[in-house]
């Protein structure tokens, strides 16, 4: 049976969850739970003793059978780290002859980065040999377990702390990247002319190539760039763009308004060759008819009233990278042909010159229209649609992956919660009517919605009708969406929560300024103050 090895932070034993009565387990209730353990060292420092004694009760209660050690590190500085590697180094010796040939895991989702430094070093010069364990991303389903895997010390999450602990090109200079780290073999450096024996990995000089994930950076980049997964569609089209993203053609994203296309359009760039080129955007609705050919393609001095100087356009902005066309439906005509003329010539001419500059560029382009019906209509050039859409990912509105959204939900919750002093939480009901919701607008309302009604929030924990969502009426009476009453409708219930919600959207609509709020409303100052406050009854 193996031994888990663990230093308690301030998330163990739980850390409050953004839903509102369900605190989740922290980093080594998660991994303990993950598979059966012999046992489980916990290492804390001394401020951190209270948090190491109810995770070390509640791992017992949980597992029985496993048998938990509690072992203090004296060191007052958590991001001491010359204190730290030393004692968790002594402590590691000391605990080795107990544990004899039984496997050794360690979680290192917890602790400083100090902490994990020095787990690190220890399993890497192999005064520990142990298989390093995490919390992985994206978050785990609600009330499901744990997405615990290895740690791959070769990915880029961890390469820089691997670098800088144990700098590789100072063991092996020629060496490749290790895909895994095992802790037998002693590499012979000479120092000052003394040759000392220094154990380390040997994975460094010599590795067995272990078996590629299929996407083997995708999942690193999604955090990185912030883009939550939560559903196997919309895995399919973040697969499809990490396949896309290795070669140099045009891709087509198609999607909804805010639906993440230019989220997308990242992730593509970020799993590229041209990664470190610039990736430009621009949002071709945005630009005025008469400005188009000089925004992409730039313009020489005097080609027209206020043009004082040359100047690039896009294009050049984007050489060596990549080019992010963001609706792309909305060009006009005229600018499409001069746009499909780039693509095919990778050669543009600034307005007012006669002269063509070679631009090496990758186009992503991305629209919320049907490009078959403008192209019917006469409004979108067909062979430009051709040289565009060698690539197409669809990008599947929210409401087609219903099931993602109480996790997407939570998971933006908790971005707004790290801006803010003190964070908030949403209730079962909230989560509820969020899944219900048919967000036309996508991601993007989603987040407006969430942002809104925390910063209008009366209380920590954000009921049902707090949510202050924008509804569109589908018809110009508004008593026609008025509920019908059946059995255990409440009038009275009703119109509290209608009264509610329109203090709310006033007050969001006068960015806060209670007294504008109350000329939309019809009421007193007053009455809006009494609302802010708590105090009215009828809310």
């Amino acid at each position: 049976m193996p031994i888990l090895f663990a230093i308690v932070d301030p998330k163990d034993p739980f850390t409050p969850g953004e839903l509102a009565g369900e605190d989740q387990p922290g980093p080594i209730l998660s991994i303990a739970g993950s598979r059966p353990f012999d046992g489980v060292f916990l290492f804390y420092t001394p401020q951190m003793a209270s948090h190491a004694q109810a995770t070390s009760a509640e791992v017992r209660r949980r597992h029985p059978s496993c048998r938990v050690a509690l072992r203090q590190l004296p060191v007052s500085d958590p991001k001491d780290y010359s204190g730290l590697m030393g004692s968790l180094a002594r402590e590691v010796r000391q605990i080795r002859p107990e544990i004899g040939g039984q496997e050794a895991f360690v979680c290192v989702s917890s602790g400083t980065a100090e902490m994990r430094a020095a787990w690190f070093l220890l399993t890497a010069a192999g005064v520990l040999p142990a298989t390093l364990l995490q919390i992985g991303s994206p978050a785990a389903p609600l009330f499901g377990a744990a997405n615990v895997r290895q740690v791959r010390l070769d990915s880029a999450e961890w390469s820089g702390l691997r670098d800088l602990v144990m700098p590789r090109e100072y063991f092996a200079p020629r060496a490749p990247r290790p895909r895994a780290l095992s802790s037998d073999a002693a590499v012979s450096v000479r120092r000052g002319g003394e040759e000392e024996q220094t154990l380390y990995s040997n994975a460094l000089l010599s590795a067995a190539p272990e078996p590629e994930a299929p996407y083997p950076e995708l999942d690193a980049a999604l955090l990185e760039l912030g883009i939550f997964v939560g559903s196997a569609v919309l895995r399919d089209a973040a697969e499809r763009a990490a396949i896309a993203a290795g070669c140099d053609l045009p891709v087509l994203l198609l999607g909804e308004t805010g639906s993440g296309k230019e989220m997308f359009a990242r992730l593509i760039h970020r799993l590229g060759p041209r990664r470190h080129g610039e990736m430009v955007a621009v949002n071709c609705a945005a630009i005025p008819k008469d400005l188009v050919e000089s925004h992409l393609f730039g313009h020489v001095k005097g080609a027209f009233t206020g043009a004082l100087a040359d100047a690039p356009g896009k294009f050049q902005r984007a050489h060596g990278g990549a080019l992010f066309l963001d609706e792309i439906g909305e060009l006009p005509l005229e600018a499409q042909a001069k746009l499909l003329r780039v693509l095919q010539d990778h050669r543009v001419e600034r307005v007012g010159s006669h002269r063509a500059e070679t631009v090496d560029v990758r186009i992503v382009a991305a629209t919320n229209r049907d490009l078959a019906l403008e192209i019917a209509a006469g409004r979108f050039r067909e062979d430009l649609y051709y040289r565009l859409e060698v690539v197409q990912i669809r990008l599947p509105p929210l409401r087609e992956r219903r099931q993602e959204i109480p996790h997407l939900a939570l998971a933006l919750l908790q971005k707004i919660n790290q801006r803010r002093r003190q964070p908030r939480r949403l209730s079962k009901e909230a989560l509820l009517r969020l899944e219900r919701h048919g967000w036309p607008g996508n991601v993007r309302e989603l987040s407006n919605v969430l942002e809104r009604s925390v910063l209008y929030a009366r209380t920590d924990v954000l009921a049902a009708s707090d949510l202050i969502i924008a509804e569109k009426p589908a018809s110009a009476d508004p008593l026609s969406q008025l509920p019908e009453p059946a059995d255990g409708f409440s009038v009275e219930g009703f119109l509290a929560q209608a009264r509610k919600q329109l203090f709310l959207r006033a007050l969001a609509k006068a960015n806060g300024n209670q007294s504008e709020a109350a000329d939309l409303l019809g009421v007193t100052k007053q009455a809006v103050s009494k609302f802010v406050k708590g105090q009215d009854n009828a809310g």
